[in-house]
């Protein structure tokens, strides 16, 4: 969609997490509520089908459209699969196939498909617990396959993650597939794509929880003045905002490359140094956050934790900053001492 549609479309969508995903809804889910009015709103929008072409049911929008919707999901915690439903349906349209309503979820891993039938275990499946499908790409003897298996024919041992949302292991025991599809990308890039969408959550949150500090430091008064004022804070907070500002550089530069790129390979690198970059960031943003708000900064009836928790959470998801880093130091070990060079100069955005 051109930048106009989809800024009304980011305009429009801000407004309704404002209203409609406030703390309640937030901490419902981490105590076990699921918000099916919620959720049936967010559909009632067509957020799940962004980047679905319209001739499959979806809003014919692009990968870079799904992804800001996705850095707007991370600034305001919504707790439910909205990223990992969108991803799905992304990958399931490429594949040939059609997007299905009610919840989903990538179960990104080691799974091997045998006619129709799936098997393997993927740990860390986000919402594993309350989505009706996973959606995978499998290895198989003609090639990656997209494959979608229903809930029911998987068996899913629940472990909510440290933010409190449903999460778990997901076995596929010779499970049988609801559909197959010739798959566009390969296993490691449905991997990246992951990251990536984990990257845009995390600048979305990291900016949330800046904003958040700023402000708090503004009001909260000690000795006759703003602790704003106070230079201690001030570098805190300067540390701070440059954590903020690199995390959302580089996803944002990961986003556009790999829209720029294709679906099947773009921006390789550029995903891969934003996740590891988000992941290294995120310990060290919640630090700096919890410590320049003190005592109110550790209550569970602030909003900060939803957002430091999340980024604790999603540091890991599809690959840590350990994982990312060895991959780009092992890749351009191998390509020799010029390849390096030309990756960081490839993007437009580079300067």
């Amino acid at each position: 969609m051109d930048r106009e549609t989809r800024d009304m479309l980011l305009e429009t969508a801000d407004r309704f997490f404002t209203e409609r995903c406030g703390r309640d809804v937030v901490n419902g889910v981490e105590k076990g509520v699921w918000p099916a009015d919620f959720w049936m709103e967010i559909e009632e929008m067509g957020l799940p089908l962004i980047a679905v072409a319209e001739e499959r049911g979806g809003a014919g929008g692009t990968l870079a459209d799904m992804l800001a919707i996705l850095r707007l999901a991370g600034a305001h915690a919504v707790p439910v699969p909205l990223a990992e439903t969108a991803l799905a349906n992304l990958l399931v349209s490429a594949a040939g196939g059609s997007a299905a309503a009610g919840p989903g979820t990538v179960a990104l891993g080691a799974t091997t498909l045998a006619g129709n039938r799936l098997g393997g275990t993927v740990a860390r499946v986000p919402f594993a617990s309350v989505v009706q499908r996973f959606v995978t790409v499998a290895t198989a003897p003609d090639g990656p396959k997209v494959v979608v298996v229903a809930a029911g024919n998987a068996t899913i041992t629940n472990t909510p993650s440290h933010a409190g949302e449903p999460c778990g292991t997901v076995s596929f025991d010779n499970a049988t597939c609801e559909f197959v599809g010739a798959s566009p990308v390969g296993v490691e890039r449905a991997y990246e794509l992951g990251a990536l969408m984990r990257a845009m959550q995390m600048a979305g949150a990291a900016d949330k929880v800046l904003a958040t500090v700023v402000e708090y430091c503004k009001q909260r008064a000690q000795f006759g003045r703003p602790i704003s004022t106070f230079q201690a804070i001030q570098q805190m907070l300067a540390e701070l905002a440059s954590c903020v500002a690199a995390t959302i550089a580089s996803a944002e530069a990961a986003a556009r490359d790999a829209d720029e790129g294709g679906l099947a390979d773009g921006g390789s690198f550029s995903i891969a140094a934003a996740k590891s970059q988000a992941s290294d960031f995120a310990q060290r943003i919640a630090a700096i956050a919890h410590q320049s708000m003190g005592a109110m900064g550790f209550t569970h009836e602030h909003i900060l934790h939803h957002y430091t928790r999340r980024l604790w959470v999603w540091r890991r998801d599809f690959g840590s900053e350990t994982f990312w880093g060895e991959k780009i130091g092992t890749a351009y070990a191998k390509a020799g001492p010029q390849a390096l060079w030309s990756a960081l100069s490839a993007s437009r955005y580079a300067a």
